[in-house]
């Protein structure tokens, strides 16, 4: 009984950061949250293949986002970014279903969604997996299921991110990134990151790239001071949230 009465969103279900107030466990160190360091090839292997980083910087806060069009996980839809940006924000998330951080802040995410969604817009855009079975496998991946070789083809990417959707009951749009990672690079969205459009098409907020400067409650900061700016009909100041490169 105690333990939901933290669910501090009123949203009916705990997330992450639920559970660790809750508990107060000691903070966990990063090497432990695998299956330990990889070896200096494997690291090589995936910088070049952008799973553990882009090699591009994506747009700078106060820069024009990007225009992209991706099909939905579904494939019934395909969404336009410009076509978003206007009404209101647009919460661009980035990520993917091996990369842990992206798995335990989902939850977060979802209530960010749930809270501010008749506010703000929020889509999803599935990346190059992080850490593949042929690449920089991690122990907790085969532990929870998430253990997936990086697709090769846009088909086997299509399913891996319908299995993230719906293992982790994201209520989102979720789009998929093409299988030459365009979106992904330009917006230096891998291993995970999260932006802030704002009605005129600029970034707001950039975090820092994943897998530790992926923060949805220092996003979810520039969202809300973004929408007293719309609701106050001022023009906004120069953005300060934006994390490293």
């Amino acid at each position: 009984r105690v333990l939901f009465r933290s669910d501090s969103g009123g949203e009916g279900f705990l997330s992450l950061s639920d559970l660790q107030e809750a508990f107060a466990p000691q903070a966990q160190s990063r090497s432990s949250a695998g299956s330990g360091r990889p070896s200096k090839a494997t690291l090589v292997r995936g910088l070049f293949r952008q799973e553990i980083g882009s090699l591009q910087p994506g747009p700078r806060v106060d820069e024009s986002a990007p225009d992209f069009t991706l099909k939905t996980n579904d494939g019934k839809a395909e969404i336009t970014l410009s076509k978003l940006v206007g009404a209101r924000p647009v919460v661009l998330v980035f990520g993917s279903f091996t990369c842990g951080p992206f798995r335990g802040q989902s939850g977060n995410i979802e209530k960010l969604y749930r809270r501010y969604k008749d506010r703000a817009t929020f889509v999803m855009v599935y990346v190059r997996d992080a850490h593949p079975t042929d690449g920089w496998r991690m122990e907790s991946n085969d532990r929870v299921g998430a253990a997936t070789a990086q697709p090769k083809t846009y088909e086997e990417r299509v399913e891996v991110a319908q299995k993230c959707g719906r293992v982790l009951s994201l209520g989102f749009p979720m789009l998929v990134d093409t299988i030459d990672d365009a979106v992904g690079a330009r917006y230096s969205g891998m291993p995970g990151r999260l932006y802030v459009i704002d009605r005129d098409g600029k970034v707001a907020f950039k975090s820092g790239r994943g897998p530790y400067l992926f923060k949805p409650a220092e996003m979810e900061q520039s969202l809300v001071l973004l929408l007293q700016e719309d609701a106050a009909g001022r023009d906004p100041k120069t953005r300060v949230f934006q994390r490293g490169e």
